[in-house]
């Protein structure tokens, strides 16, 4: 193919949405089979952690991803009412846990200033950067931590 045959599109969600996860699968995929040539590293592997109430509806939870010896925290969330009751050390714990299972030896995760940034820094996470104005009036923190 010439880069005269090249096209680019511009997903707009929902419009495109399938469009849009088959060219997020390549580009992932792509990526994800370089990496492992150059490193030998296996892909991504998902940790996702749920809490639920007596309904079995999920009212919290972790998901992180275990990847180079690193377990990236992409989101901890928990509904108001089950908040400042130890439930997010504890999901933070179990996915940390996890983790070291899988042979990790750090973390890392972001936050922004409207969030947790306090909950994670009593819990041995330390800033390493920050993004200001990140949305507008407020930043974005990274954090990182050395697992035990």
């Amino acid at each position: 193919m010439s880069e005269d045959d090249l096209s680019y599109q511009i997903c707009k969600m929902p419009d495109d949405s399938k469009s849009a996860e088959d060219g997020y699968r390549a580009v992932r995929e792509g990526l994800l089979r370089f990496n492992k040539n150059k490193t030998n590293m296996e892909p991504p592997k998902a940790i996702p952690i749920f809490m639920r109430d007596g309904k079995n509806q999920v009212v919290g939870g972790v998901i992180g991803y275990v990847y180079a010896g690193w377990l990236h925290i992409e989101f901890l969330w928990i509904e108001e009412s089950f908040r400042n009751k130890g439930n997010g050390t504890k999901l933070l714990k179990m996915i940390e846990n996890e983790a070291v299972k899988c042979g990790c030896k750090y973390v890392d995760l972001d936050t922004f200033s409207f969030q947790a940034r306090p909950f994670y820094e009593k819990h041995g996470y330390t800033l390493f950067a920050t993004l200001n104005n990140y949305p507008e009036g407020h930043s974005k923190h990274f954090l990182k931590k050395e697992l035990t």
